[in-house]
């Protein structure tokens, strides 16, 4: 609250202090006036304030007088005083130049005040060397310092002045002084204060009517005046010469030359202006060697003895390419473009050497005005680059800005893009985030789009320093599909590569999902058959995987990044240092997917076996035992002990492979619909030991014991017709094509394990190798077919009804054939 009321009553003070100074006059009807910055004129009489046209917003500078200052003057003196300021401000309307401050809005008169506008200035030349009279406020005087190339060119654009008046105005100024010389906002020195000028008549005509009086309000000062128009009331055009070497003086001194006031004592004064004539004023070392001695003879008593306005301009001193290249940059915009071209080329060169206040306020105005001529804009450009780099952001905004927002629009010609790439680090180093989105990036987008390989080099190697200024919408919408498609466009492989290297930069700029959606998605449609191409590829999914806050899921590895990256590590071209750094990434895409999914699936194992019952328990265990059966060729069903027949001590033989091709080629032709096939059959080998070893099978007790009662009812019926030399001597066993089964018929599947098979449209038994050791000698090789399950009349009679009757053998009748 403190502040506030602090900032309020300095308001108030401010408004108070304008109101009572600016009172009755007309011109605060179109101007507001601010600040009270400087003083000027004689004995600095004027003050100058900041202000604004309140229609156009235009900034000017208040000059204003404020009556009240003559108050200890008589009414004749007041009188002339006013007149003499009344006269010079209508001078100074009437004079149109660059060296002459610009009025904009004419003398305006009220009863306490005479008050004018004008173009923005600083303060006087006087303010600038210390003399802070009749200033309220010092603190902007202070910051403002005159540099060695401001006092030198501003001495040249004082010549060039003078030279105006007296050449082309017919004027001699007569009161030349730092007083009357105003600093404007470029740093441009203009002459003020034509109150005492006076028409050129010709030599040695008396001035007339002029007394050198005490009070210095009503006549120029002495210690300003040429000697012939104190001594001889003659005045011609070296007067102005005498008092600009007394200005001269003075700027490098920061002093006046002593000399005693001519209005009470003319006969010292005129010993004084000898001496000074002769010796030269004391402190002259201090001004540079090259001026030195032409400051002396400009303050020669004998006016022939000056040296010419035009001899001036010639000498050393002013020989400064600086200078001169100043110089002529004011007069070049009517040249022809070839004389101007090369004009720009050697600014080029200098224009880091110059100050910036120069740069900025000086050639930066001259150079925006060749914008309208397309054809220098590239000259011009790179000179106003080199002047924004030594810009702050508030500079830009209000000095730059809006100078190059409409070239950065343009086309053609087609450097003029290039030169903003190539100096678009200074662009971003002084833009603010609202200028980079509202300027910038419409030029890194029409770049994108460019046909020049260069320009879109340019644009993508510099785009990673824009998206720090840009959001994340901006860049998932705007940016990274225009690069994509520059990618999928291009037929350069420096430009895809780059594009490549580009959206892997952006990486740490961007959300997760929109990298992997966006990115590692697009990535295997990019073609890839360069090995500079894949090595770009490689990089972006690396990094996508190695930043911090991205990653790439195991779906994504699996699904699309290995399916991806497999297929490049064969690419002819690529080195042994590219390939295993493929395989490498590989190898670690690869750990990356085994480790999660491994971590997965043991959690979810442990959580099932956590959950689970004693009775799902023991069907987990019943599966694996079923499993570790199988393993071994065991039968897959239900009933473990299902292969009755299979003999505990004894090994299962392995199929040959011939067997096993037999086997497919009968499922494909049972497939196939086809009728019995022939098959050939394999002649029993004689053993020394009988093998009850059988293939093994996948049906159960039941169903075992159903087909092998089938089986005896058929082979009774065949044995009534037989002979007992059949009995006797059974042939061997060999596989017979069995008859088609009826619809009830177990299943193909279990068809397959069967000792005897009937139930298919062809079927097949199953050989076996049968030896006996007691017929070992005997001339039947074969030995002799004995069944393995006897039938009841075999049992010796202890077979029970229920076996004879029943379709299937009880398990004690297994078990009793078995023991024996």
């Amino acid at each position: 609250m403190d502040a506030i009321n602090k900032i309020y009553s300095s308001v108030s003070q401010t408004v108070s202090t304008l109101s009572a100074v600016f009172l009755g006059n007309p011109l605060t009807k179109d101007y507001d006036i601010a600040e009270h910055i400087g003083s000027a004129g004689t004995e600095l009489v004027w003050k100058i304030y900041t202000g604004s046209k309140r229609t156009t917003k235009e900034v000017a500078s208040i000059f204003v007088f404020d009556k009240k200052q003559l108050e200890l003057f008589t009414k004749d003196e007041r009188e002339e005083i006013c007149e003499n300021i009344r006269r010079g401000v209508v001078q100074l309307t009437k004079i149109r130049h660059p060296q002459v401050l610009t009025v904009q809005h004419a003398m305006e008169e009220s009863r306490d005040t005479i008050a004018f506008a004008t173009e923005p200035v600083v303060a006087s030349l006087a303010n600038l060397l210390g003399n802070t009279t009749n200033v309220s406020n010092t603190g902007l005087l202070a910051e403002y310092k005159l540099s060695e190339f401001d006092t030198k060119f501003g001495i040249f654009e004082l010549i060039k002045g003078i030279r105006f008046l007296h050449d082309e105005v017919q004027l001699v100024h007569r009161h030349l002084c730092t007083e009357n010389i105003i600093v404007n906002k470029q740093g441009v020195w203009k002459l003020f204060g034509f109150g005492f000028c006076w028409s050129k008549r010709a030599p040695g005509t008396p001035v007339g009517n002029h007394p050198f009086k005490s009070r210095l309000l009503g006549n120029p000062g002495s210690k300003w005046t040429a000697p012939e128009l104190i001594l001889e009331n003659t005045c011609n055009d070296s007067t102005d010469i005498y008092s600009l070497g007394i200005l001269i003086y003075t700027i490098y001194t920061r002093e006046n030359i002593p000399s005693p006031d001519a209005s009470s004592d003319l006969y010292g004064y005129k010993q004084s202006v000898t001496k000074l004539s002769n010796q030269g004023p004391p402190k002259l070392t201090v001004i540079p060697e090259s001026l030195r001695s032409e400051v002396k003879k400009m303050l020669s008593v004998n006016p022939q003895a000056r040296p010419t306005l035009q001899s001036l301009t010639q000498i050393s001193y002013f020989c400064d390419q600086y200078v001169q290249c100043l110089d002529s940059l004011e007069t070049l915009f009517p040249k022809d473009n070839l004389e101007k071209s090369e004009f720009y080329k050697r600014l080029a060169t200098i224009i880091g050497d110059i100050p910036h206040r120069v740069r900025l306020y000086r050639i930066l105005p001259l150079l925006v005005k060749e914008f309208v001529n397309c054809s220098m804009i590239p000259f011009v450009l790179t000179n106003i680059l080199t002047i924004t780099a030594s810009c702050t952001r508030a500079e830009y905004m209000q000095h730059v800005s809006s100078h190059l927002r409409p070239v950065m629009l343009l086309d053609e010609p087609v450097q003029i893009m290039l030169i903003f790439f190539q100096n678009l680090d200074v662009l971003l180093k002084v833009c603010p985030s609202e200028e980079i989105r509202a300027s910038v990036l419409p030029l890194v987008y029409k770049a994108l789009e460019s046909k020049s390989q260069q320009i879109q080099e340019l644009c993508l190697s510099i785009i990673p320093s824009v998206v720090v200024h840009l959001d994340k919408a901006t860049i998932k919408g705007g940016l990274v599909p225009r690069i994509k498609t520059l990618c999928s466009g291009t037929n350069l492989v420096s430009v895809r590569v780059k594009c490549l290297l580009c959206l892997g930069q952006l990486a740490p700029k961007i959300d997760k999902w929109v990298m992997i959606d966006d990115i590692v998605s697009y990535l295997p449609s990019v073609n890839c058959r360069e090995p500079a191409v894949i090595m770009a590829i490689v990089g972006v999914y690396k990094i996508s995987f190695n930043t911090d806050g991205l990653g790439i899921p195991k779906d994504v590895l699996a699904c699309k990044v290995l399916p991806h990256l497999f297929p490049m590590t064969i690419v002819n071209g690529l080195s042994l240092q590219q390939f295993n750094a493929i395989i490498a990434l590989i190898k670690e895409f690869t750990r990356k997917i085994e480790d999660e999914q491994g971590d997965k699936l043991g959690s979810k194992a442990g959580s099932i076996s956590s959950s689970t019952s004693s009775s799902s328990l023991q069907e987990k265990q019943q599966s694996e035992l079923q499993q570790s059966f199988g393993s071994l060729g065991f039968g897959s069903g239900n009933d473990l002990y299902g292969d009755f027949m299979q003999s505990p001590a004894s090994p299962v033989p392995k199929q040959t492979a011939q067997s096993t091709a037999q086997q497919q080629q009968q499922q494909q032709q049972r497939k196939a619909g086809g009728g019995p096939m022939k098959l050939q059959l394999k002649p029993l080998q004689a053993q020394s030991n009988l093998n009850w070893s059988v293939s093994p099978m996948a049906t159960t007790a039941k169903e075992n014991s159903n087909n092998y009662n089938l089986f005896t009812q058929q082979q009774q019926q065949q044995n009534a017709s037989s002979t007992l030399q059949n009995k006797v001597h059974p042939p061997p066993a060999i596989a017979m094509p069995m008859m088609p089964a009826p619809a009830a018929a177990p299943t193909a599947s279990m068809a397959s394990n069967m000792w005897m098979n009937n139930n298919g449209s062809t079927g097949v038994t199953k050989r076996l190798e049968l030896t006996s050791p007691t017929n070992s000698s005997s001339s039947n090789p074969y030995g002799q077919l004995q069944p393995l399950i006897p039938t009841p009349s075999q049992t010796g009679g202890k077979a029970s009804a229920k076996s004879a009757t029943s379709p299937m053998l009880s398990k004690e009748d297994i078990m009793e054939f078995l023991q024996k």
